[in-house]
Parts: C-alpha cells; structure tokens; sequence
C-alpha cells in the first residue's frame, strides 16, 4: 500500500515484519504439547476466536491416524501470525504482520498470507534438516495425545 493512502478494501498494515523469529508474543499456551491434527485446526479455524486458520505444513505418518499440522497460518482481528512446531521446543510464532480491522479473510492481502507461509515453509524445512526430526513429530504427538 501507497504510505499515506488508505485502500477502503484492505486493512491498514501497521507493521509488517518478514524476517524469521522465534518467540513473538503470542499466546499459545491452549495449544497442545504436540503437533495439531488437521480436525483441530479446522475446529480452530471454525471457533469465534480466530478469523481463520490455514494449515501450511502437514505430515502423515503411518503410525498416526491422521495428519499432523506443524505450521499453520492464524488470521486474528489483528493480524496473520505463523506458528510452527518444533518437537524439542514446541509452538513459536515465526512470522507477524500486524494489521488493523480484520473482519474476514478477504480483509487480508494475499501477500500477508503468503509471506507467513514462507516464512513457516522455511522454519519447517530447518527442522526437516534435523536428524530425526519425524521420529520425534511421533513421539510428541503420541505422548500428549
């Protein structure tokens, strides 16, 4: 957006921030020990406290029934942050864009969107990199499940 002009079909964009890090404030202390399923996501996704949740990162393991979500996009009133779950570290915001009067996802720039799922593709492929990194997916899952 243009610095100074205000879209009537786009929220403002307070502060966009690209670059990767862990822990901004957000509280995911509801969110469990573990990676989500992707019918709590959906469930998230429904319930009246996020505008929407978008998975970005999902894994099936044979020895889960289901699919594991480990990034996902959570579109708030306030903004887009991408969360990622490390199975040594847990949930941790990777990516925020603070935005104002988000009613809906059509309040939302595609590029808002597509920067938080950059940003958790990358996170995710950090991980991926890790020895073990899907064994330990399980092992999280199953122990807080």
């Amino acid at each position: 957006m243009v610095a100074g002009r205000r879209r009537a079909a786009s929220p403002r964009i307070r502060k966009a921030e690209g670059t990767r890090t862990r822990r901004r404030r957000m509280d995911l202390s509801s969110l469990p020990s573990r990676p989500l399923t992707a019918r709590e996501v959906a469930a998230l996704g429904d319930s009246d406290a996020f505008v929407t949740v978008r998975p970005v990162e999902r894994f099936e393991f044979d020895a889960v029934d289901g699919t594991l979500v480990v990034a996902a996009a959570f579109i708030t009133n306030r903004g887009v942050r991408g969360v990622a779950f490390d199975p040594d570290g847990g949930w941790s915001v990777v990516h925020r864009e603070d935005l104002d009067d988000v009613a809906s996802i059509e309040d939302v720039p595609e590029s808002a969107i597509g920067a938080a799922q950059r940003a958790l593709r990358s996170e995710v492929d950090d991980l991926e990199r890790e020895r073990g990194f899907g064994s330990r997916l399980v092992e999280a899952y199953e122990r807080h499940a």
